[in-house]
């Protein structure tokens, strides 16, 4: 194991935040007892840390599917005027598949139906390890179908969908824009916003060794959260679940692309990759690379400025491609 990196190394926005974490005991996710308390303390700390919750005109709560398959979204709209063409943010929270929900997530949206004026859709998708992968990646295309069969009534353009996610959700983004079993007919992707995403669940980056501790997420918990997640160690190859893995040189170019990547994230290296792999194949990418930074930054935006900043930049990237 890599030494501890001093917290001198970490941004400044964020050096008090990471300080006060290494005071507490340094815990991570998978340290928790249980994965209740785990996702019970992803809560507060979303909530102590992130964003104040902007006003929203409508924020509405829906349910689909039926019995053990039933899940929840949140639509959130704060159009002055609502027009037919208008393009549809569909947001995938972060949390490895295990932890996190749209209360999480919840400020993160609302700036993003002020920043924007854009209908928000966020999916509240079944989490492991009571529902194993693909139950997330079923909820997600389940959703773009809602917004497909709901774009006449809701006044919205179901051809000019935007995918947006952080960390597992980042992942989530980007295998609904391209990955053909999760393409929804009567929709097209125009833009993807991948914020520190997941996308290689079967290799391990020279990241994982330095990030190993002293951070909120390490290498054991990118570990725990495919331990909770995954069916079965064949899952870790599944293009869905590592698209780092599908993408081949010469592939058609994706939609549009804006990459966060950070370099204090066992997920930098692997981000800074997928980005290389996507641009060679010819897909439009602005990639962000912030080496000082560690993973979090969008549920604690209110209290590490870079993350307010860098979802203004994800949401201009949106209204520019969308």
């Amino acid at each position: 194991m890599s030494e501890l990196i001093d917290i001198e190394q970490v941004a400044p926005d964020q050096r008090d935040a990471i300080a006060a974490f290494r005071a507490a005991g340094g815990k991570s996710f998978q340290d928790a007892e249980s994965v209740a308390v785990a996702r019970a303390n992803y809560e507060k700390s979303c909530e102590a840390n992130g964003l104040p919750r902007d006003e929203v005109k409508i924020i509405e709560d829906v349910e689909l599917g039926e019995g053990d398959e039933r899940f929840t979204i949140r639509v959130y709209d704060n159009r002055a005027e609502r027009n037919a063409d208008d393009p549809v943010i569909v947001f995938f929270h972060g949390g490895g598949w295990v932890i996190g929900s749209r209360e999480t997530h919840d400020p993160v949206c609302r700036r993003l139906a002020t920043l924007t004026n854009l209908p928000v859709v966020a999916v509240d998708y079944r989490l492991g390890p009571e529902h194993r992968f693909p139950a997330a990646h079923l909820d997600c295309k389940r959703t773009v179908e809602w917004i497909r069969d709901n774009a006449t009534e809701r006044v919205w353009n179901s051809q000019r969908v935007a995918t947006i996610g952080d960390s597992a959700g980042g992942g989530l983004a980007n295998v609904l824009a391209f990955e053909p079993s999760l393409l929804v007919d009567g929709t097209t992707v125009t833009a993807q916003v991948l914020l520190y995403p997941m996308l290689d669940m079967k290799n391990e980056t020279p990241a994982y060794e330095r990030i190993a501790e002293g951070f909120p997420l390490t290498a054991d918990s990118l570990r725990w959260f495919g331990e909770n997640f995954l069916a079965s160690d064949a899952d870790r190859t599944d293009p869905r679940v590592s698209p780092m893995l599908a993408v081949k040189a010469g592939d058609a170019a994706q939609p549009p692309a804006f990459i966060l990547s950070l370099g204090l994230d066992p997920l930098g290296e692997e981000d800074l990759n997928y980005a290389h792999k996507l641009a060679m194949n010819g897909t439009y990418v602005e990639l962000v690379h912030l080496p000082r930074h560690a993973h979090g930054l969008f549920t604690s935006a209110g209290k590490i400025a870079s993350g307010e900043v860098m979802l203004e930049r994800a949401a201009q990237f949106i209204l520019q491609q969308a």
